[in-house]
């Protein structure tokens, strides 16, 4: 393998790992939101809702995840 191929491939697998951003799916809940497959809840104060979207208890929401998990902004409500 050459050096060209060889640091192309470390970017690749780097930013791979580091998830820039990824869709998840979550419960609605009164002060957070329940994603599934993950243990903690997320706060409301981490999540950005588009103006004009109402989101009530118990509905499936699709939301965007950014960088590191620090912020979500919710995409849809799911039927």
């Amino acid at each position: 393998m050459d050096l060209n191929t060889a640091i192309k491939e470390i970017v690749r697998d780097y930013l791979a790992n580091e998830s820039l951003s990824d869709l998840v799916y979550g419960t609605w809940g009164a002060s957070s939101v329940k994603i599934e497959n993950r243990p903690l809840p997320v706060p409301m104060d981490m999540i950005s809702i588009p103006k004009g979207m109402t989101v009530s208890i118990g509905d499936r929401v699709s939301m965007l995840q950014g960088h590191k998990g620090q912020k979500y902004a919710v995409i849809g409500v799911l039927q």
